[in-house]
């Protein structure tokens, strides 16, 4: 059992989003458009049975609709259909949940179910004669149902059940009042059969760490320490005590009690006749406690509070304490499932730790015997696998919405199949591609406002040298990565990607109009059978320039302008081409460049023609104006992400 998908209403900045969730969710996005408020909102979905814990501020601003949250489960057990019996419907592997909050501030929760249509009118009623009634009259109009007699309101329940058993094939979906579903009091349906753990960024150590079901630790030790042993001696103890107390009470006050008693009646027998007057031990019920355990820190041979510890060391605690419950929550029970949702995991923490914290709850998550499923809203690219990026939830948020509305939240996703659909006709064999180029590039791409895709790392050298020379060329305060894609072919995949994501992106790309002479002159001949080599290098010269005016035609389609065999050098408003590549235009237009360059790969002991760190080091530090087509580039990119606010 896992959550599949979540519709979330009215709940703070949320007016209407629907998320999807995979067995690793990330949400990504700038700060406040509502990454965490989507794991908020579940929290209370699951968790939030205490008073007070949705309030009338928590209702999107302005909205008079109810606050609903929407959970659908997929990946249904016998176990679990058993364990929710109607609240699933028959041989069904996915159910819906709602929780609702009306204006007036009562909760319910209702569920969807596989119900006959013909028994909804019995079941609208509360009361047991009007319900005996009804199913009378239905039993009388269709007897071919073959219900049979009964005397009670549980007789009607258990009757129709059993009619929509045998007969599933009859079934409409339909939907059910739910009571006593969520919560911790172990009676619940849904505690130990699927837990939301919630860490918050917020979330105090020393509440967490306490021995109480609704507590982190608390809950490790409820599915790890079995108190059953324990909890029965002290239980046979407390009775024993108990059955004790007559002789201990004999043998202390006994004598003391009889002179007391006839001393009051002696007494009292002065104003009244028949009467006597007696004083004896109360005896009092032995209540046995319940094992607590209590948490604390060895630290230099000195046992301390753990909230006297850093914020370093009581984030990583609360990791380790989610590790410990996620490991043995459900693995060592072979059942139940647990979702972990943390808001900035990577909060407090080394980049080490946070790589590893990653990586071994995403190796949980993997693993299908412990049925874990983890999501986070993170900004830090440790906690992303971009390999994966069809887990990637990118939220956004309308900077400007209409007056009186609330901003407009999208939840954006991309899958393998929605990029392979934008590169239909473009690009072959994409989803064996995917993955490595996505891994390389696209990690903090996945985090930008928007992204400049530049097909090698020249390119990205000189505009990454050049954006950090001022405000007036710089893309750091708008948000705008540059990317290393690696290759012209491997442009289209990162475009399609970052699109499906609505991360805005500009290309840059080399026409390479001066291939084959190139070529030519790195050509180095086989002197014992140059015959054969020539022929060979003539095949492959004729493919490899063939398939470069191929790729600048399908690209600059794919960029939605007219196709070209090359391109001329020019900056435009969604791509930047060369007409050869960045070499001739950064000697020729951009004045010392040549020679600042010289001197870069001098100091820094540099070696090569072409090299990536030399150029990046000759863009910041040339001081001559460079030419106007990176200006021009700059500037487009920038106005790329302004022109997209909900993008960024």
């Amino acid at each position: 059992m896992r959550i599949s998908k979540v519709r979330i209403k009215n709940f703070r900045c949320l007016a209407d989003v629907e998320v999807r969730f995979d067995q690793v969710t990330t949400l990504i996005g700038p700060n406040g458009v509502g990454k965490s408020t989507v794991l908020r909102a579940l929290d209370w979905f699951f968790n939030g049975t205490k008073p007070g814990a949705l309030l009338d501020e928590d209702r999107t601003g302005g909205a008079e609709g109810d606050v609903v949250v929407e959970v659908e489960f997929d990946q249904l057990t016998d176990a679990d259909r058993e364990e929710l019996g109607k609240h699933v419907p028959a041989q069904s592997e996915r159910c819906v949940i709602w929780k609702i909050r009306r204006a007036d501030g009562t909760e319910l929760m209702s569920a969807n179910a596989r119900a006959f249509q013909g028994f909804a009118w019995i079941r609208e009623v509360a009361g047991a004669a009007e319900m005996r009634v009804r199913y009378q009259q239905v039993r009388t109009d269709l007897p071919d149902l073959g219900l049979p007699a009964v005397r009670s309101k549980p007789e009607v329940e258990a009757a129709l059940k059993a009619w929509e058993l045998a007969n599933p094939d009859r079934l409409d979906d339909a939907e059910v009042a739910v009571t006593n579903l969520f919560g911790f009091n172990g009676q619940a349906k849904m505690s130990g059969l699927f837990d939301y753990v919630f860490v918050s960024a917020d979330m105090r150590v020393e509440e967490e760490a306490k021995d109480g079901r609704s507590a982190l630790v608390g809950r490790i030790l409820e599915r790890t320490v079995d108190r059953t042993a324990a909890d029965a001696d002290i239980k046979a103890l407390a009775a024993d005590v108990e059955s004790r107390q007559d002789g201990i009470f004999a043998k202390n006050f006994a004598k003391q009690l009889s002179t007391l008693s006839a001393s009051l009646s002696e007494a009292v027998g002065q104003y009244t006749v028949g009467r006597a007057v007696k004083v004896q031990a109360t005896k009092q019920k032995i209540e046995p406690p319940r094992t607590q355990f209590s948490l604390s820190v060895t630290d230099s041979s000195v046992d301390t509070p753990v909230e006297k510890q850093g914020h370093g060391f009581q984030r990583t605690l609360l990791i380790a304490a989610l590790q410990l419950l996620a490991k043995h929550g459900n693995a060592e029970r072979g059942s139940g499932a647990i979702c972990l949702a943390i808001e900035e995991p990577e909060l407090f923490q080394h980049p080490v730790q946070a790589r590893t914290f990653a990586s071994v709850l995403r190796t949980l998550a993997e693993d299908d015997a412990q049925n874990i499923q983890v999501a986070y809203a993170t900004h830090s690219p440790h906690f992303i696998d971009p390999s994966r990026f069809e887990q990637v939830r990118r939220v956004t948020r309308d900077p400007k919405p209409e007056k009186g509305c609330a901003p407009t939240v999208t939840v954006r996703s991309a899958s393998v199949e929605s990029v392979e659909k934008r590169l239909v006709g473009y690009f072959d064999n994409v989803r064996n591609r995917l993955p490595a180029i996505a891994e390389t590039a696209l990690a903090e791409a996945l985090f930008s406002s928007g992204a400049i895709l530049a097909e090698g790392s020249s390119d990205k050298a000189v505009i990454t040298g050049l954006a950090e020379k001022s405000s007036k060329t710089s893309l750091l305060n708008c948000g705008v990565t540059v990317v290393d894609m690696n290759g012209k072919s491997n442009l289209f995949i990162g475009h399609a990607v970052l699109a499906e994501l609505g991360v805005p992106c500009y290309v840059v790309f080399d026409g390479d109009l001066g291939l084959e002479g190139r070529k030519r002159l790195n050509a180095q001949p086989d002197k014992e059978d140059p015959e054969t080599w020539a022929k060979k290098f003539e095949a492959d010269l004729a493919a490899a320039l063939a398939k470069n005016t191929k790729d600048n035609r399908n690209l600059l389609q794919y960029l939605g302008t007219t196709p070209s065999d090359y391109p001329e050098t020019c900056a435009h408003a969604s791509y930047a081409a060369f007409v050869d590549t960045i070499e001739p235009l950064l000697a020729a237009e951009w004045p010392g460049w040549q020679e600042k360059l010289s001197e870069v790969m001098k100091d820094n002991l540099i070696a090569g023609r072409k090299n990536a760190l030399a150029y990046l080091l000759t863009a910041r530090q040339i001081t001559s104006e460079p030419p106007e087509f990176f200006t021009a580039l700059l500037r487009h990119a920038r106005n790329m992400v302004s022109a997209d606010p909900a993008g960024g």
